[in-house]
């Protein structure tokens, strides 16, 4: 592959992960205007986003077995190809079992066919002095490609006087970038990254699970994880807070999020491994402050009073947790090698820790949801933020115990404590 092929490839990966994830999650910048523009409620599109997180988080242990027997780029494509059809048939046939459909089709093709395949296709373009480079040139260009399209977007949406049709319109083409990128990708892409890997396997055993279940570190790591990702999860379901509660403008709403959910993204990851390199020096200390601050955030949420003259400081502190969430995010991984699992065990400990840390998007989003109601189709709160931030504060408490446990129990290892760690792909 020469070289400018090998760029062109490799940039042509990246900003596929920055478009085929976009409409699966594009609640955390655009809630209201979604499910409106598929025709459902509130309650029946929290429903449909528990299921395809549900469907995503299966999907995480059957992605090894596809990535072990076809090559990325063909994977990659279809995926590709797969999720544009979905995007399309979201804003052809909108309603409820449109979306149900198409968000199962997008959590197979997203987790079982494209994230392995792009994770093995990354790699393929360095030596393992250059990953770190490569993954982070990858998280970066992902990022900046989902704030360009969504900053745009925000700013026509917010503006438009029905802001559902500039959502389909968003979603349209958002379908056609997919379907476009699969077209080029697989033109493209050549070399080791349009080959089967040989002797690596991918797919774990029920061997490799049931061992996993066995490790401690499974538990307290992934809970850790876990409890972590309920921040993450829940931060789209600010936007109707500062809006109907704080009175922030719909088309202010559109730029917070994007600022919330792609800024941070590429700003707050280099930030959390500078500290946890250079601050805490451990991974889990640095967890733990984090689910301080978090829990400082959300109970000063829980008590601030909803006027419009606080509407800024509600956003500094939505601001204020999401730096948290994303710094955490961009590190929490590196706690499996500190640890020190041996080799032959990690992926058996990565795979079920990975399942149990993104379970909150199975369940999650339905039930805040239905607390926080639908004013736009006259569904009732049922305990509103104040249960949303309770769950929050909880989950908070519940993060600094076993991050605290978690550094007890490897103080008590003398093979463990931080060590070089690799960099972060998801």
């Amino acid at each position: 592959m020469s070289d400018v092929r090998r760029r062109l490839s490799y940039l042509l990966l990246c900003t596929s992960g920055g478009v085929i994830f976009q409409v699966a999650y594009i609640r955390f910048v655009f809630l209201e205007p979604t499910y409106q523009a598929l025709g459902l409620s509130g309650p029946e599109y929290g429903d449909i986003m528990s299921v395809f997180g549900a469907v995503a988080a299966v999907m995480y242990f059957a992605g090894g077995w596809f990535a072990d027997r076809f090559a990325p780029r063909a994977l990659v494509a279809t995926a590709l190809t797969i999720t544009g059809l979905a995007d399309l048939a979201l804003i052809a046939v909108p309603g409820y079992a449109t979306a149900l459909l198409a968000h199962v089709v997008m959590a197979f093709a997203g987790m079982a066919l494209y994230w392995p395949a792009l994770v093995r296709a990354i790699g393929s373009f360095g030596s393992s002095a250059q990953q770190g480079r490569l993954f982070g040139f990858l998280e970066a260009i992902r990022g900046v490609t989902s704030t360009v399209i969504s900053g745009i977007a925000a700013l026509l949406i917010g503006t438009a006087l029905a802001p559902a049709t500039g959502v389909r319109a968003l979603i349209g083409t958002y379908g056609v970038l997919c379907l476009v990128l699969a077209g080029l990708i697989w033109l493209a892409l050549r070399g080791p990254a349009d080959g089967i890997a040989s002797g690596e396997r991918s797919a774990l055993s029920v061997r490799d699970l049931a061992a996993a279940a066995r490790n401690k570190y499974t538990w307290l790591l992934g809970g850790s994880i876990m409890l972590m990702y309920c921040f993450y999860t829940t931060l789209g379901y600010f936007s109707p807070l500062l809006q109907h509660e704080f009175g922030v403008t719909a088309a202010m709403i559109g730029v917070l999020g994007v600022v919330r959910s792609y800024v941070f993204q590429f700003v707050a990851g280099p930030l959390g491994g500078f500290c946890v390199d250079k601050v805490t020096r451990s991974t889990p200390r640095f967890l733990r402050l984090a689910f301080v601050a978090a829990a400082v955030c959300v109970v000063v949420l829980l008590f601030l009073p909803r006027e419009s003259g606080l509407k800024w400081v509600a956003v500094a502190l939505m601001f204020a947790l999401s730096l948290v969430v994303f710094a955490s995010r961009g590190v929490y991984w590196a706690s499996m090698t500190e640890a020190r699992i041996p080799e032959h065990q990690r992926g058996g400990v990565i795979g079920l820790a990975s399942g149990l840390a993104y379970l909150p998007d199975a369940f999650l989003p339905g039930l805040v949801a239905r607390w926080i109601g639908d004013p736009g189709t006259g569904t009732a709160a049922q305990g509103g933020y104040g249960i949303l931030f309770g769950v929050l504060a909880g989950a908070a408490v519940l993060g600094i115990a076993l991050t605290t446990l978690t550094l007890r129990v490897q103080r008590h290892e003398p093979d463990a404590g931080p060590q070089p760690r690799p960099a972060a792909v998801r």
